[in-house]
């Protein structure tokens, strides 16, 4: 089980937190009890060993990448996809055998400390290779500003793997408690790459992208045009993957319903951001990162990057549909309260729509546009015709990197069906703010992968269709309400899907050799 009871203390909290620039509000990890290198005030001073990657100038590299950007949207029309890279892997093998040190405590445990520095970088990002914990050891990681993420046990593990969430500075500290000394030959860890940012995502050092970053016309979900889409919002995950071409990147995706209303994870969103199996594995989500008022920028109680996911299995994806279905791991912690979409893939075009996302990692967003037109996909490659919505110019709102994958909604008052369904996921496009009013969009438009083609696939296997998995007993429905994470229903024992994971999907997982030459790509 992937989620832990949030043990928070008080005073820790604030010890853990810092002030995001430009605004008063806290960003908090996903927190229980505090490591010993924090809570013991004579371990703070200890001497850990320091383990180096390559580093990176940030500024430098922001640049080169928006340049690259532009240079794309030039060649394609102005249409771009609009995933956000946010880090560089830098492949390393730092074990508990081989680094850092092992200290004996008064009460018979042992612990294993390390710290990992990437000069220059905005914030670190931990790759585990190999996680495999004894029976009560418990990791942390630890970032710049006392701030922490953690415990984490065997529980969280993923095929023998952890992806950590981000945590903040150019140097994270790792710390493992394992309980009892006669254990530790049962310790297996491996960081074996290192995700090292430049987009300061925590918005420490007054970059142009993370929390409160996004362009001046971008609107907050709690804002009146959000407010009829309470349930929706609700549904809208960012997250953080390992591409399988090197980096690391930023996009959106949607919970989403299936017919049973059993609740399976399936988290939707494009292909272009997700289409291999070790990419879903690497899958870092964050919930309800939203601000609770309409201007400026506040955290919810639990803060911002409180609530999160870490990996899932791909069910599902085609590349001229733009969408991938995954099934995130482990179970969502009902104190999220989240929410899992309706959709509907009859392809008739709703009378309005609105996007939910998160611009250049900003807190969740949202936008609205009008009818939709159909049309081929609008970035390259594209092949294969009529499989995506048009829309745009956006009347509040745009869309920016790391809005790639989020859902287009029909709105609260479409005349055309049924209101607030999901109907396709974001590819890209040339939306964006004006730039001689920058407080609203331009004439852009932007081109969503419509559910309706997603539906039906190549119509011969449940690889690249959505039907066998938000359908598996094939009813013929095609649109469904959505249902609340808490909403009490009947249904058989709870588990992943039963479907088997498809043969052109499993052999998609690259080997440990291949990923970490990969990794030192770009």
């Amino acid at each position: 089980m992937a989620v832990r009871s949030r043990l928070m203390h008080a005073a820790w909290r604030c010890a853990a937190a810092f002030v995001l620039a430009g605004s008063a509000n806290l960003a908090e990890a996903r927190q229980g009890e505090p490591p010993l290198t924090l809570a013991d005030s004579a371990k703070v001073g200890i001497d850990i060993p320091l383990e180096t990657v390559r580093g990176v100038d940030a500024g430098a590299r922001r640049a080169a990448l928006d340049r690259e950007t532009l240079a794309r949207s030039a060649t394609d029309s102005g249409m771009h996809d609009k995933r956000l890279r946010v880090a560089d892997l830098e492949a390393t093998s730092i074990t508990p055998a081989a680094q850092g040190r092992w200290d004996d405590l008064a009460d018979g445990s042992r612990v294993w400390r390390v710290q990992v520095r990437a000069e220059g970088a905005t914030d670190l990002r931990l790759n585990f290779d190999r996680f495999a914990l004894p029976r009560g050891a418990r990791l942390y990681v630890i970032g710049a500003g006392r701030y922490y993420q953690g415990p984490y046990t065997q529980a969280d593990a993923m095929n023998g793997t952890f992806h950590a969430p981000v945590v903040p500075g150019d140097t994270a500290t790792v710390e493992l408690q394992v309980p009892n000394a006669g254990d530790v030959d049962a310790t297996s860890l491996d960081i074996g790459a290192v995700g090292v940012g430049f987009r300061d995502v925590f918005g420490r050092e007054k970059a142009q992208t993370g929390p409160g970053k996004s362009a001046a016309c971008n609107v907050n979900v709690a804002c009146p045009l959000g407010q009829p889409y309470p349930d929706e919002i609700r549904a809208v995950g960012q997250y953080e993957f390992n591409s399988y071409s090197g980096g690391v990147f930023n996009c959106t995706g949607t919970l989403v319903a299936d017919v049973p209303h059993d609740k399976k994870n399936y988290f939707l969103t494009a292909a272009h951001c997700i289409s291999h199996a070790s990419e879903a594995q690497s899958m870092v989500i964050y919930w309800n990162y939203q601000s609770t008022t309409c201007s400026g920028l506040t955290a919810p109680a639990g803060g911002f990057f409180n609530d999160d996911s870490h990996g899932a299995m791909l069910r599902a994806f085609r590349a001229d549909a733009d969408f991938s279905l995954v099934e995130v791991n482990g179970a969502l912690d009902p104190a999220w309260n989240l929410h899992y979409a309706g959709w509907d893939a009859s392809n008739v075009a709703p009378s309005g729509t609105v996007g939910i996302h998160h611009p250049l990692g900003d807190a969740k967003k949202i936008t609205a546009g009008p009818q939709p037109a159909t049309t081929d996909g609008c970035i390259t490659p594209t092949t294969g015709q009529n499989t995506h919505w048009l829309t745009g110019p956006y009347t509040q709102g745009t869309t920016e990197g790391g809005s790639s994958g989020s859902g287009l909604f029909a709105s609260a008052t479409n005349a055309n069906g049924a209101p607030r369904r999901l109907i396709g996921t974001l590819s890209g496009g040339d939306a964006e703010c004006s730039t001689t009013t920058p407080t609203q969009p331009n004439n852009g438009q932007d081109c969503y992968g419509k559910l309706a083609v997603a539906w039906i696939g190549s119509g011969t296997s449940s690889a690249d269709r959505l039907r066998d998995w938000l359908d598996p007993a094939n009813s013929g429905a095609l649109s469904l309400d959505g249902i609340d994470q808490n909403e009490t229903i009947v249904i058989a024992p709870a588990g992943h899907s039963q479907h088997a994971t498809p043969p052109g999907i499993s052999a998609r997982v690259p080997s440990q050799a291949v990923r970490a030459a990969r990794s030192v790509e770009n």
